[in-house]
């Protein structure tokens, strides 16, 4: 197979790091293993949800995706924003390990418990008779208490060794796709397939502990310091409320669905978005492969930082067009022979939908910017100027054009808010020119091409 052309697309740093010998112990090592988790998701896991999606059809995985959207909106609370920046701590200051994790750790259990109860006392407002949504949601949403021992992975992320994470997580994914099977063959009901996330993540937390524990770290001498979380704090919240923000934006039009036009509806229109979704592990690689780098590159100047996140942004457009062109091309074939006619009309949304990769994945990459820049307060502003546009389209477009409107609503909102108004901030202006420069400069793609082409034939 010929790579070059892809090789020759990837940034050069990444090509340095890896062609070095730490690079082959640090990041090519860290991201075999994050590809490996992922192809995981894509194979076993990705058949037998499928398995399952056939088995409940699309009313009741409508009624299941509600759950699982409506929770979605309030996750940022759990998380409360400290990712990059902790990663970003632990990479610039490793002596602070101890107080920045178990800082992250007590910052993300109370959020875990607080985004819970606000979860089951958001639902009850909205569907006051829906009991059975009521349970539903109390128990997705308790699921992410776990995720505070996450704290391990952050650490794990800015030590270029997902492995272990990778492993923790995978053993959760696997017993549960197991038990799936279980619930399949003797024709169980919606309700233990819901409580499989809550049962995931708590042995995905127990081994991310014993993995940790068994490289000779210890979690007892984490330090809970309470100045270190509202240290974080002080800087994540803007990113808090960006990321609710960001997830009213990528979940509303589901909840909107549910409520307005009918959970089959929401089936069809969900499904299509999980088909979507599991292109999504590909920035998210990229993105922590090359963060601590980026960041590197910021302490030595300024033009060799704008021409990494050039590079990056090039990358993520190049994954972007290949997924869509395959996504329009195969899309619902692909629907119905994985998820059965039953399911055709997510097939015809799979094309259209499949844009907003181009705006997600440079949201994902743009992340590295406005970490590295302090401008969380600005992404802040873009995230509420994004929820905003999105929730107004789609109150106007979904009584309308049903799923159909709900996708143009989020590709709308999506370039509003990620790209456009860069254009018009002084301290983004820098960053739109990267990211306009990585879509219009046709000229180094038929360049790169070029060169690899003369590169086989010499």
């Amino acid at each position: 197979m010929n790579t070059s052309f892809i090789k020759q697309l990837i940034p050069s740093f990444i090509l340095q790091k890896i062609e070095s010998r730490e690079g082959m112990q640090k990041m090519t090592h860290n991201f075999t293993w994050l590809l490996l988790d992922k192809v995981l998701k894509m194979t076993v896991l990705m058949a037998i949800n499928i398995w399952a999606y056939r088995y409940l059809g699309p009313e009741q995985v409508g009624i299941w995706n509600y759950a699982i959207a409506f929770v979605a909106i309030f996750v940022p609370i759990a998380n409360l924003g400290i990712d990059s920046i902790v990663v970003r701590d632990l990479v610039t200051n490793p002596i602070r390990k101890n107080e920045l994790i178990g800082a992250s750790f007590m910052l993300k259990l109370l959020g875990g418990v607080v985004m819970t109860l606000l979860c089951t006392a958001a639902v009850k407002l909205r569907r006051p008779d829906d009991i059975q949504m009521l349970y539903f949601v109390f128990i997705v949403a308790s699921s992410n208490i776990f995720l505070a021992f996450d704290a391990i992975d952050l650490y794990n992320q800015s030590q270029f060794n997902s492995k272990y994470t990778v492993l923790s997580k995978s053993v959760g994914y696997l017993i549960c796709a197991f038990l799936k099977i279980a619930l399949i063959l003797n024709g169980l009901s919606l309700e233990w397939f819901i409580w499989m996330q809550f049962i995931e993540n708590g042995i995905g937390a127990l081994f991310l502990v014993y993995w940790y524990q068994k490289r000779g770290e210890k979690i007892s001498v984490w330090k809970l310091d309470v100045s270190t979380a509202g240290h974080l704090l002080s800087q994540s919240w803007p990113l808090i409320l960006t990321s609710i923000m960001m997830f009213v934006q990528q979940n509303i039009d589901q909840v909107f669905l549910g409520d307005w036009i009918s959970e089959y509806e929401l089936g069809q229109f969900s499904t299509a978005a999980k088909i979507i979704l599991m292109f999504g592990f590909i920035p998210m690689i990229i993105q922590s492969t090359v963060a601590p780098k980026i960041t590197q590159a910021k302490k030595h100047s300024e033009a060799l930082y704008l021409l990494k996140m050039k590079k990056v942004y090039q990358l993520m457009f190049f994954v972007s067009v290949i997924i869509i062109l395959l996504c329009f091309v195969f899309g619902n074939a692909i629907i119905v022979l994985l998820y059965g006619p039953a399911y055709d009309k997510a097939g015809l949304l799979m094309g259209i939908m499949s844009v907003r990769l181009i705006f997600v994945n440079y949201g994902v990459a743009k992340t590295l910017f406005i970490t590295n820049n302090n401008l969380f307060r600005y992404f802040l502003f873009t995230g509420v100027i994004g929820a905003a546009i999105n929730v107004g389209l789609n109150v106007i477009l979904i009584p309308l054009y049903a799923s159909s409107g709900a996708v143009w609503a989020s590709i709308i909102s999506l370039f509003i808010s990620i790209i456009l108004l860069d254009l018009f901030n002084p301290h983004t202006r820098a960053n739109f020119k990267c990211m306009m420069g990585s879509i219009f400069n046709l000229k180094s793609y038929f360049e790169v091409f070029n060169k690899a082409l003369n590169k086989d034939k010499s």
